[in-house]
């Protein structure tokens, strides 16, 4: 084996999860190391190109309802026909 200068990372995943991705990688002849590599590279590259992209828009959310005024409820029931308490 060669020597590299890359950075090593250890991470654990699930026995089924490794076995998954091993497969993955014997199909596309590629180490499991590379394959998970490409794989982080692209969640990676996807997640800051997405910084410069304008986020979808989202309906906005319902601002809760003010409580109305004196004037206002005096408006209301007026226009009801019954009486102000002002």
């Amino acid at each position: 084996m060669g020597v590299t200068k890359k950075a090593k990372i250890t991470f654990t995943c699930e026995p089924s999860l490794k076995d998954g991705l091993e497969e993955w990688a014997q199909s596309e002849s590629r180490t499991l190391s590379n394959l998970i590599e490409m794989l982080i590279r692209q969640a990676y590259e996807e997640r800051f190109s997405s910084a410069d992209r304008p986020a979808d828009p989202q309906p906005p959310e319902p601002e809760p309802a003010a409580k109305p005024t004196a004037a206002a409820k005096a408006t209301t029931a007026r226009a009801k026909g019954g009486k102000s308490k002002s």
